[in-house]
Protein backbone atom coordinates (compact mmCIF):
# COMPACT_ATOMS: atom_id res chain seq x y z
CA UNK A 1 0.00 0.00 0.00
CA UNK A 2 1.61 3.50 -1.02
CA UNK A 3 1.91 6.24 1.56
CA UNK A 4 -1.44 7.96 0.48
CA UNK A 5 -2.94 5.54 1.41
CA UNK A 6 -2.33 4.50 5.16
CA UNK A 7 -4.36 5.41 7.57
CA UNK A 8 -3.79 9.70 8.58
CA UNK A 9 -3.09 7.83 12.50
CA UNK A 10 -0.33 6.02 10.76
CA UNK A 11 0.98 8.36 8.54
CA UNK A 12 1.27 11.05 11.69
CA UNK A 13 3.34 8.36 13.68
CA UNK A 14 6.06 8.14 10.64
CA UNK A 15 6.29 11.96 10.54
CA UNK A 16 9.66 12.72 12.72
CA UNK A 17 8.54 16.86 13.74
CA UNK A 18 5.53 14.83 15.02
CA UNK A 19 7.59 12.75 17.55
CA UNK A 20 9.40 15.73 18.17
CA UNK A 21 6.46 17.85 19.13
CA UNK A 22 5.48 14.83 21.60
CA UNK A 23 9.05 15.02 23.20
CA UNK A 24 8.45 18.90 23.50
CA UNK A 25 5.17 18.83 25.17
CA UNK A 26 6.48 15.82 27.84
CA UNK A 27 4.00 12.90 26.45
CA UNK A 28 5.11 9.66 27.77
CA UNK A 29 5.72 6.73 25.53
CA UNK A 30 2.01 5.08 26.74
CA UNK A 31 -0.07 8.11 25.97
CA UNK A 32 1.85 8.55 22.48
CA UNK A 33 -0.76 7.10 20.23
CA UNK A 34 -3.73 8.46 21.99
CA UNK A 35 -1.93 12.07 20.96
CA UNK A 36 -2.05 10.80 17.43
CA UNK A 37 -5.40 9.68 17.33
CA UNK A 38 -6.66 12.87 18.91
CA UNK A 39 -4.64 14.73 16.50
CA UNK A 40 -5.74 12.79 13.71
CA UNK A 41 -9.63 13.47 14.84
CA UNK A 42 -8.66 17.40 14.13
CA UNK A 43 -7.22 16.59 10.81
CA UNK A 44 -9.97 14.59 9.69
CA UNK A 45 -12.88 17.84 10.85
CA UNK A 46 -10.56 20.65 9.60
CA UNK A 47 -8.22 19.25 7.24
CA UNK A 48 -7.74 23.14 5.92
CA UNK A 49 -6.56 24.20 9.49
CA UNK A 50 -4.32 21.46 10.40
CA UNK A 51 -1.57 21.65 8.21
CA UNK A 52 -1.53 25.63 9.57
CA UNK A 53 -1.44 24.52 13.02
CA UNK A 54 1.96 22.40 12.50
CA UNK A 55 3.84 24.21 10.81
CA UNK A 56 2.83 28.08 12.59
CA UNK A 57 2.48 27.19 16.54
CA UNK A 58 4.91 26.18 18.89
CA UNK A 59 5.55 22.44 18.69
CA UNK A 60 5.22 22.03 22.27
CA UNK A 61 1.45 23.40 22.27
CA UNK A 62 0.70 21.14 19.44
CA UNK A 63 -0.22 17.73 21.21
CA UNK A 64 -2.07 19.63 24.24
CA UNK A 65 -4.11 21.37 21.45
CA UNK A 66 -4.98 18.71 19.80
CA UNK A 67 -6.03 16.67 23.00
CA UNK A 68 -8.34 19.69 23.83
CA UNK A 69 -9.41 20.15 20.60
CA UNK A 70 -9.97 16.38 19.64
CA UNK A 71 -12.74 15.99 22.80
CA UNK A 72 -14.16 19.91 21.79
CA UNK A 73 -14.96 17.95 18.58
CA UNK A 74 -16.61 15.10 20.21
CA UNK A 75 -18.55 17.09 22.70
CA UNK A 76 -19.80 19.83 19.30
CA UNK A 77 -21.00 16.80 17.49
CA UNK A 78 -23.11 15.25 20.07
CA UNK A 79 -24.18 18.68 20.60
CA UNK A 80 -24.42 20.36 17.04
CA UNK A 81 -27.02 18.36 15.38
CA UNK A 82 -30.42 19.28 13.84
CA UNK A 83 -33.11 20.03 16.90
CA UNK A 84 -35.73 17.36 16.07
CA UNK A 85 -32.68 14.59 16.00
CA UNK A 86 -30.97 15.99 19.74
CA UNK A 87 -30.55 12.78 21.50
CA UNK A 88 -29.49 15.03 24.96
CA UNK A 89 -28.90 11.16 26.40
CA UNK A 90 -25.87 10.71 24.47
CA UNK A 91 -24.00 14.07 25.36
CA UNK A 92 -24.88 13.05 28.85
CA UNK A 93 -23.08 10.00 28.70
CA UNK A 94 -20.38 11.64 27.40
CA UNK A 95 -19.83 14.28 30.06
CA UNK A 96 -20.27 11.73 32.64
CA UNK A 97 -17.43 9.91 31.21
CA UNK A 98 -15.51 13.45 31.05
CA UNK A 99 -15.94 13.69 34.58
CA UNK A 100 -14.93 10.78 35.95
CA UNK A 101 -12.17 10.78 34.14
CA UNK A 102 -11.34 14.03 35.82
CA UNK A 103 -11.82 12.24 39.25
CA UNK A 104 -9.93 8.73 38.57
CA UNK A 105 -7.94 9.96 35.78
CA UNK A 106 -8.44 6.96 33.63
CA UNK A 107 -10.12 6.70 30.96
CA UNK A 108 -10.99 4.02 28.10
CA UNK A 109 -11.04 6.89 24.73
CA UNK A 110 -7.73 7.56 23.02
CA UNK A 111 -8.66 11.05 22.90
CA UNK A 112 -10.19 11.24 26.90
CA UNK A 113 -6.92 9.88 27.65
CA UNK A 114 -4.55 12.44 25.76
CA UNK A 115 -6.81 15.46 27.26
CA UNK A 116 -6.84 13.90 31.22
CA UNK A 117 -2.94 13.92 30.49
CA UNK A 118 -3.08 17.54 29.24
CA UNK A 119 -5.07 18.78 31.98
CA UNK A 120 -2.89 17.20 34.78
CA UNK A 121 0.26 18.29 33.07
CA UNK A 122 -0.63 22.07 31.78
CA UNK A 123 -2.48 22.38 35.49
CA UNK A 124 -5.90 23.34 33.58
CA UNK A 125 -8.08 24.17 36.04
CA UNK A 126 -10.88 21.61 36.36
CA UNK A 127 -13.84 23.72 36.79
CA UNK A 128 -13.35 25.06 33.32
CA UNK A 129 -13.99 21.70 31.73
CA UNK A 130 -17.40 21.09 34.04
CA UNK A 131 -18.20 24.75 32.79
CA UNK A 132 -17.43 24.14 29.19
CA UNK A 133 -19.34 20.70 30.12
CA UNK A 134 -22.15 22.76 31.77
CA UNK A 135 -22.27 25.02 28.50
CA UNK A 136 -22.44 22.46 26.26
CA UNK A 137 -25.55 20.97 27.80
CA UNK A 138 -27.01 24.28 27.88
CA UNK A 139 -27.02 24.42 24.20
CA UNK A 140 -29.29 21.16 23.72
CA UNK A 141 -32.05 21.44 21.91
CA UNK A 142 -31.59 25.32 21.76
CA UNK A 143 -33.85 26.99 18.88
CA UNK A 144 -32.65 29.84 18.96
CA UNK A 145 -31.68 33.24 20.99
CA UNK A 146 -34.87 35.73 22.51
CA UNK A 147 -32.09 38.80 22.92
CA UNK A 148 -28.75 39.99 22.30
CA UNK A 149 -28.28 38.98 25.84
CA UNK A 150 -28.42 35.16 24.97
CA UNK A 151 -25.83 35.39 22.37
CA UNK A 152 -23.73 36.80 24.57
CA UNK A 153 -24.64 34.56 27.50
CA UNK A 154 -23.51 31.79 25.15
CA UNK A 155 -20.40 32.92 24.12
CA UNK A 156 -19.32 33.60 27.96
CA UNK A 157 -20.50 29.99 29.29
CA UNK A 158 -19.98 27.16 25.79
CA UNK A 159 -16.60 29.26 24.14
CA UNK A 160 -14.44 31.16 26.70
CA UNK A 161 -14.03 27.89 29.21
CA UNK A 162 -12.78 26.35 26.15
CA UNK A 163 -10.65 28.96 25.16
CA UNK A 164 -9.03 29.49 29.07
CA UNK A 165 -8.79 25.55 28.37
CA UNK A 166 -6.62 25.96 25.70
CA UNK A 167 -5.11 28.77 27.06
CA UNK A 168 -3.58 26.91 29.89
CA UNK A 169 -2.58 24.02 27.36
CA UNK A 170 -0.42 26.48 25.86
CA UNK A 171 0.49 28.08 29.05
CA UNK A 172 -0.54 31.22 27.99
CA UNK A 173 -1.74 33.15 31.23
CA UNK A 174 -5.68 34.37 31.01
CA UNK A 175 -5.22 38.36 32.91
CA UNK A 176 -7.85 40.70 31.96
CA UNK A 177 -5.89 42.30 28.76
CA UNK A 178 -6.03 38.90 27.46
CA UNK A 179 -9.14 37.65 28.51
CA UNK A 180 -10.75 40.54 27.02
CA UNK A 181 -9.02 39.94 23.41
CA UNK A 182 -9.68 36.24 23.23
CA UNK A 183 -13.07 36.47 24.29
CA UNK A 184 -13.64 39.39 21.55
CA UNK A 185 -12.04 37.31 19.07
CA UNK A 186 -14.33 33.99 20.02
CA UNK A 187 -17.39 36.33 19.84
CA UNK A 188 -16.16 38.22 16.17
CA UNK A 189 -15.63 34.52 15.00
CA UNK A 190 -19.30 33.42 16.68
CA UNK A 191 -21.10 35.45 15.15
CA UNK A 192 -19.17 35.06 11.32
CA UNK A 193 -20.26 31.52 12.03
CA UNK A 194 -23.74 32.40 12.56
CA UNK A 195 -24.08 34.49 9.69
CA UNK A 196 -22.05 32.21 7.07
CA UNK A 197 -24.01 28.74 8.78
CA UNK A 198 -27.62 31.01 8.89
CA UNK A 199 -29.25 28.97 5.85
CA UNK A 200 -28.00 25.49 7.43
CA UNK A 201 -28.99 26.47 10.71
CA UNK A 202 -32.53 27.36 10.06
CA UNK A 203 -33.24 24.16 8.14
CA UNK A 204 -31.87 22.13 11.13
CA UNK A 205 -34.55 24.43 13.71
CA UNK A 206 -31.86 27.07 14.88
CA UNK A 207 -32.09 30.78 14.48
CA UNK A 208 -29.22 32.73 15.64
CA UNK A 209 -30.36 36.20 14.89
CA UNK A 210 -32.18 37.33 18.64
CA UNK A 211 -36.06 37.72 18.41
CA UNK A 212 -35.69 41.22 19.29
CA UNK A 213 -34.00 41.79 16.28
CA UNK A 214 -36.11 40.72 14.17
CA UNK A 215 -39.07 42.36 15.75
CA UNK A 216 -37.60 45.37 15.33
CA UNK A 217 -37.41 44.76 11.50
CA UNK A 218 -40.72 43.18 11.42
CA UNK A 219 -39.41 39.99 10.20
CA UNK A 220 -40.87 37.05 11.34
CA UNK A 221 -38.92 33.70 11.77
CA UNK A 222 -41.00 32.25 8.51
CA UNK A 223 -40.18 34.85 6.22
CA UNK A 224 -36.44 33.28 7.17
CA UNK A 225 -37.13 30.05 7.01
CA UNK A 226 -38.63 30.75 3.68
CA UNK A 227 -35.73 32.52 2.20
CA UNK A 228 -37.57 35.96 1.55
CA UNK A 229 -36.00 39.07 0.07
CA UNK A 230 -37.64 42.07 1.22
CA UNK A 231 -36.55 45.24 2.29
CA UNK A 232 -36.90 44.36 5.71
CA UNK A 233 -35.20 41.27 5.59
CA UNK A 234 -32.07 42.75 3.68
CA UNK A 235 -32.28 45.42 6.70
CA UNK A 236 -31.95 42.87 9.54
CA UNK A 237 -29.27 40.58 7.91
CA UNK A 238 -27.46 44.34 7.13
CA UNK A 239 -28.17 44.81 10.69
CA UNK A 240 -26.64 41.56 12.02
CA UNK A 241 -23.66 41.72 9.49
CA UNK A 242 -22.69 45.57 11.06
CA UNK A 243 -22.82 43.98 14.80
CA UNK A 244 -19.92 41.41 13.00
CA UNK A 245 -17.88 43.89 11.78
CA UNK A 246 -17.88 46.15 14.94
CA UNK A 247 -17.04 43.20 16.84
CA UNK A 248 -14.28 42.35 14.62
CA UNK A 249 -13.09 46.01 15.27
CA UNK A 250 -13.49 45.62 18.80
CA UNK A 251 -11.36 42.55 18.81
CA UNK A 252 -8.58 43.89 16.43
CA UNK A 253 -8.46 47.11 19.08
CA UNK A 254 -8.43 44.79 22.18
CA UNK A 255 -5.45 42.37 20.53
CA UNK A 256 -2.90 45.44 20.34
CA UNK A 257 -3.26 45.74 24.12
CA UNK A 258 -2.41 41.67 24.65
CA UNK A 259 0.15 39.74 25.38
CA UNK A 260 2.59 38.19 22.15
CA UNK A 261 1.03 34.84 22.49
CA UNK A 262 -2.54 35.58 22.47
CA UNK A 263 -1.64 37.61 19.25
CA UNK A 264 -0.14 35.53 17.36
CA UNK A 265 -3.07 32.54 18.37
CA UNK A 266 -5.83 35.36 17.11
CA UNK A 267 -4.39 37.72 14.84
CA UNK A 268 -4.73 35.18 11.63
CA UNK A 269 -8.13 34.52 12.71
CA UNK A 270 -9.29 37.83 12.85
CA UNK A 271 -7.07 38.88 9.31
CA UNK A 272 -9.10 35.50 7.68
CA UNK A 273 -12.61 37.18 9.68
CA UNK A 274 -11.41 40.54 7.96
CA UNK A 275 -11.25 38.89 4.40
CA UNK A 276 -14.47 36.80 4.75
CA UNK A 277 -16.45 39.36 6.32
CA UNK A 278 -17.28 41.68 3.31
CA UNK A 279 -18.14 38.20 1.01
CA UNK A 280 -21.31 37.82 3.51
CA UNK A 281 -21.86 41.11 3.09
CA UNK A 282 -22.11 41.39 -0.42
CA UNK A 283 -24.68 38.23 -0.34
CA UNK A 284 -27.62 39.96 1.34
CA UNK A 285 -30.55 37.84 1.52
CA UNK A 286 -28.45 35.31 0.38
CA UNK A 287 -27.71 34.75 3.32
CA UNK A 288 -30.79 32.35 3.75
CA UNK A 289 -29.75 30.15 0.81
CA UNK A 290 -26.85 27.33 1.43
CA UNK A 291 -23.26 28.28 0.05
CA UNK A 292 -20.41 26.37 -0.52
CA UNK A 293 -18.22 28.96 -0.76
CA UNK A 294 -16.71 31.31 1.90
CA UNK A 295 -16.75 34.47 -0.35
CA UNK A 296 -13.54 36.21 0.63
CA UNK A 297 -13.00 39.64 -0.61
CA UNK A 298 -9.33 40.06 -0.32
CA UNK A 299 -7.68 43.54 1.14
CA UNK A 300 -4.18 43.12 0.22
CA UNK A 301 -2.90 46.29 2.65
CA UNK A 302 -4.72 44.47 5.94
CA UNK A 303 -3.56 41.21 4.64
CA UNK A 304 0.26 42.12 4.16
CA UNK A 305 -0.40 44.04 7.85
CA UNK A 306 -1.64 41.22 9.67
CA UNK A 307 0.77 38.59 7.86
CA UNK A 308 3.97 40.74 8.86
CA UNK A 309 2.52 41.02 12.50
CA UNK A 310 1.92 37.28 13.57
CA UNK A 311 5.38 36.73 11.93
CA UNK A 312 6.54 39.29 14.65
CA UNK A 313 4.80 37.76 17.34
CA UNK A 314 5.97 34.06 16.20
CA UNK A 315 9.70 35.12 16.42
CA UNK A 316 9.02 36.44 19.94
CA UNK A 317 7.78 32.98 20.96
CA UNK A 318 11.04 30.96 19.91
Amino acid sequence: MSALGLPLRRLLDQIPLWHRALDRAGVPGELRGDYTAAAGMVARRYPPGYPGVRLALPPAWQPHIFAVGAVAIHTDCLVDVPVDQCDPQAFHTWAEQVRQGLATGRAEQPILRAFLHTVNACSVDHADVHACLAGQAGRLGVRGYATEQDHNDNTDRSNMPLIRILSAACGVPMHPRNELAVRLTADAAQRWDDLADLADDLRNGLLTIPETDLLRFHVTRADLEAGKDTPEVRDLLTHACAKARAVLHAAQAALDDADPAVQFVCRPQLMILFQAMGGLERRGAGLLRPSLLWHFRPTTTHLADGILRTLQHRLQLI
